[in-house]
Protein backbone atom coordinates (compact mmCIF):
# COMPACT_ATOMS: atom_id res chain seq x y z
CA UNK A 1 0.00 0.00 0.00
CA UNK A 2 1.26 3.48 -0.81
CA UNK A 3 1.10 5.89 2.03
CA UNK A 4 -0.27 9.27 1.13
CA UNK A 5 1.61 12.28 2.46
CA UNK A 6 0.04 13.94 5.44
CA UNK A 7 -0.92 17.53 4.74
CA UNK A 8 0.61 19.32 7.68
CA UNK A 9 0.01 23.02 8.08
CA UNK A 10 2.76 25.25 6.78
CA UNK A 11 3.92 28.58 8.05
CA UNK A 12 1.60 30.19 5.50
CA UNK A 13 -1.52 28.31 6.66
CA UNK A 14 -4.15 30.17 8.60
CA UNK A 15 -3.52 30.27 12.32
CA UNK A 16 -6.77 28.46 13.07
CA UNK A 17 -5.54 25.46 11.02
CA UNK A 18 -2.02 25.59 12.38
CA UNK A 19 -2.68 25.87 16.13
CA UNK A 20 -3.92 23.39 18.71
CA UNK A 21 -7.57 24.16 19.37
CA UNK A 22 -7.32 22.87 22.95
CA UNK A 23 -4.77 25.53 23.92
CA UNK A 24 -6.21 27.88 26.62
CA UNK A 25 -5.59 31.06 24.60
CA UNK A 26 -7.20 29.53 21.53
CA UNK A 27 -10.29 28.63 23.53
CA UNK A 28 -10.39 31.98 25.33
CA UNK A 29 -10.23 33.86 22.03
CA UNK A 30 -13.38 32.06 20.89
CA UNK A 31 -15.27 32.80 24.13
CA UNK A 32 -14.74 36.57 24.23
CA UNK A 33 -17.39 38.77 22.62
CA UNK A 34 -15.05 40.94 20.51
CA UNK A 35 -17.98 42.74 18.85
CA UNK A 36 -18.78 44.34 22.18
CA UNK A 37 -15.43 46.14 22.10
CA UNK A 38 -15.84 47.19 18.47
CA UNK A 39 -19.25 48.67 19.21
CA UNK A 40 -18.09 50.50 22.32
CA UNK A 41 -14.78 51.88 21.02
CA UNK A 42 -15.54 52.60 17.34
CA UNK A 43 -17.08 56.03 18.09
CA UNK A 44 -13.73 57.06 19.64
CA UNK A 45 -12.06 56.90 16.21
CA UNK A 46 -12.33 59.46 13.42
CA UNK A 47 -13.32 57.89 10.08
CA UNK A 48 -12.10 60.41 7.56
CA UNK A 49 -8.84 62.00 8.70
CA UNK A 50 -5.57 61.06 10.32
CA UNK A 51 -3.63 57.85 10.25
CA UNK A 52 -5.79 54.71 10.40
CA UNK A 53 -5.89 53.21 13.88
CA UNK A 54 -4.88 49.71 14.80
CA UNK A 55 -7.74 47.18 14.91
CA UNK A 56 -9.69 47.37 18.15
CA UNK A 57 -9.48 43.59 18.67
CA UNK A 58 -5.69 43.74 18.39
CA UNK A 59 -5.38 46.50 20.97
CA UNK A 60 -7.92 44.94 23.38
CA UNK A 61 -6.27 41.55 22.93
CA UNK A 62 -2.85 42.99 23.75
CA UNK A 63 -4.24 44.64 26.90
CA UNK A 64 -5.88 41.39 28.00
CA UNK A 65 -2.69 39.40 27.33
CA UNK A 66 -0.65 42.01 29.19
CA UNK A 67 -2.74 41.54 32.34
CA UNK A 68 -3.26 37.82 31.86
CA UNK A 69 0.50 37.15 31.65
CA UNK A 70 1.53 40.02 33.97
CA UNK A 71 3.73 41.65 31.32
CA UNK A 72 4.84 45.17 30.56
CA UNK A 73 3.68 46.96 27.41
CA UNK A 74 7.09 46.39 25.82
CA UNK A 75 7.14 42.68 26.68
CA UNK A 76 3.67 41.90 25.39
CA UNK A 77 4.44 43.62 22.06
CA UNK A 78 7.75 41.76 21.79
CA UNK A 79 6.26 38.37 22.67
CA UNK A 80 3.35 38.90 20.28
CA UNK A 81 5.70 38.71 17.30
CA UNK A 82 7.06 35.37 18.55
CA UNK A 83 3.86 33.68 19.73
CA UNK A 84 1.28 32.41 17.24
CA UNK A 85 -1.29 31.90 20.02
CA UNK A 86 -1.01 35.58 20.97
CA UNK A 87 -1.60 36.49 17.34
CA UNK A 88 -4.63 34.22 17.02
CA UNK A 89 -5.99 35.63 20.27
CA UNK A 90 -5.69 39.16 18.85
CA UNK A 91 -7.60 38.23 15.68
CA UNK A 92 -4.82 37.66 13.17
CA UNK A 93 -5.51 35.16 10.40
CA UNK A 94 -1.88 34.47 9.46
CA UNK A 95 1.38 34.51 11.39
CA UNK A 96 3.13 37.88 11.27
CA UNK A 97 6.78 38.01 12.39
CA UNK A 98 6.83 41.78 13.00
CA UNK A 99 5.63 43.76 15.99
CA UNK A 100 1.93 44.69 15.85
CA UNK A 101 2.51 48.23 17.10
CA UNK A 102 4.84 50.32 19.21
CA UNK A 103 4.44 49.76 22.94
CA UNK A 104 3.53 53.44 23.36
CA UNK A 105 0.40 52.82 21.26
CA UNK A 106 -0.99 50.70 24.11
CA UNK A 107 -0.69 53.77 26.36
CA UNK A 108 -2.50 55.91 23.77
CA UNK A 109 -5.22 53.25 23.41
CA UNK A 110 -5.74 53.06 27.20
CA UNK A 111 -6.03 56.86 27.31
CA UNK A 112 -8.47 56.81 24.38
CA UNK A 113 -10.86 54.25 25.88
CA UNK A 114 -10.52 55.69 29.38
CA UNK A 115 -11.52 54.15 32.66
CA UNK A 116 -14.92 53.05 31.37
CA UNK A 117 -13.29 51.17 28.50
CA UNK A 118 -10.93 49.36 30.86
CA UNK A 119 -13.95 48.48 33.02
CA UNK A 120 -15.72 47.08 29.94
CA UNK A 121 -12.74 44.82 29.20
CA UNK A 122 -12.66 43.77 32.86
CA UNK A 123 -16.41 42.99 32.84
CA UNK A 124 -16.01 40.82 29.75
CA UNK A 125 -13.18 38.88 31.41
CA UNK A 126 -15.39 38.30 34.46
CA UNK A 127 -18.25 37.13 32.22
CA UNK A 128 -15.98 34.67 30.42
CA UNK A 129 -14.51 33.34 33.67
CA UNK A 130 -17.93 32.87 35.28
CA UNK A 131 -19.47 31.27 32.19
CA UNK A 132 -18.60 27.70 33.15
CA UNK A 133 -19.26 28.06 36.89
CA UNK A 134 -22.11 26.18 38.48
CA UNK A 135 -24.53 27.78 40.95
CA UNK A 136 -22.49 26.67 44.00
CA UNK A 137 -19.13 27.92 42.70
CA UNK A 138 -19.09 31.03 44.91
CA UNK A 139 -20.23 29.18 48.05
CA UNK A 140 -16.73 27.98 48.90
CA UNK A 141 -13.61 30.05 49.40
CA UNK A 142 -10.19 28.48 49.31
CA UNK A 143 -7.57 30.41 51.23
CA UNK A 144 -3.90 29.67 51.03
CA UNK A 145 -2.52 30.81 54.36
CA UNK A 146 1.03 29.57 53.79
CA UNK A 147 2.15 33.00 52.66
CA UNK A 148 0.29 35.05 55.26
CA UNK A 149 2.11 36.41 58.24
CA UNK A 150 1.19 34.60 61.42
CA UNK A 151 0.06 36.47 64.49
CA UNK A 152 3.01 35.22 66.54
CA UNK A 153 5.38 37.40 68.46
CA UNK A 154 8.67 36.22 69.77
CA UNK A 155 9.69 37.04 73.33
CA UNK A 156 12.12 39.88 73.77
CA UNK A 157 13.85 41.12 76.89
CA UNK A 158 11.54 44.15 77.15
CA UNK A 159 8.40 42.01 76.86
CA UNK A 160 9.66 39.56 79.47
CA UNK A 161 10.58 42.44 81.81
CA UNK A 162 7.09 43.96 81.50
CA UNK A 163 5.49 40.57 82.12
CA UNK A 164 7.56 40.01 85.25
CA UNK A 165 6.70 43.49 86.59
CA UNK A 166 2.97 42.90 85.96
CA UNK A 167 3.03 39.54 87.77
CA UNK A 168 4.94 41.00 90.72
CA UNK A 169 2.44 43.85 91.00
CA UNK A 170 -0.46 41.35 91.00
CA UNK A 171 1.20 39.37 93.78
CA UNK A 172 1.90 42.50 95.84
CA UNK A 173 -1.67 43.76 95.47
CA UNK A 174 -3.11 40.41 96.54
CA UNK A 175 -1.02 40.19 99.76
CA UNK A 176 -3.24 40.91 102.76
CA UNK A 177 -2.15 43.76 105.00
CA UNK A 178 -1.83 43.08 108.74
Amino acid sequence: MIKKPHNSPSLFSSLSEMLNSSHPLYQLADKIDWEKFDTAFEPLYCRNNGRPGKPIRLMCGLLILKHLRNLSDESVVEQWSENAYYQYFCGMQEFTPGAPCASSELVHFRNRIGEKGIELIFQESIRVNNEDDDEHHHDTAFIDSTVQEKNITFPTDAKLHKKIVRKVLEIVQNIPLF
